[in-house]
């Protein structure tokens, strides 16, 4: 279905560290895990608060949940150079 006259910035849902791209007409019942959803997407702007939340879960010891915020900010890393 043609989406003629919307912005793509309409059909992304905004996070505190980046953008949801799931397509509108799809729920999504994880809204806590956005960082490891394949339709999440972040840009280099986010990157103070994806390492806030990589310090965060290294200090509560949460490793599989700093592991998903040490590969964004590879990412973006890379992408960056």
């Amino acid at each position: 279905m043609a989406r003629t006259g919307i912005r793509r910035s309409e059909l992304l849902g905004l996070l505190g560290n980046g953008y949801c791209a799931r397509p509108v007409e799809m729920d999504c019942h994880f809204q806590s895990i956005c960082e490891s959803c394949t339709f999440f997407v972040t840009t280099i702007e986010f990157r103070p608060a994806l390492q806030a939340q990589r310090d965060d879960a290294h200090r509560k010891g949460q490793v599989a949940r700093k592991k998903i915020f040490d590969r964004l900010i590879d990412r973006l890393d890379t992408a960056a150079s």
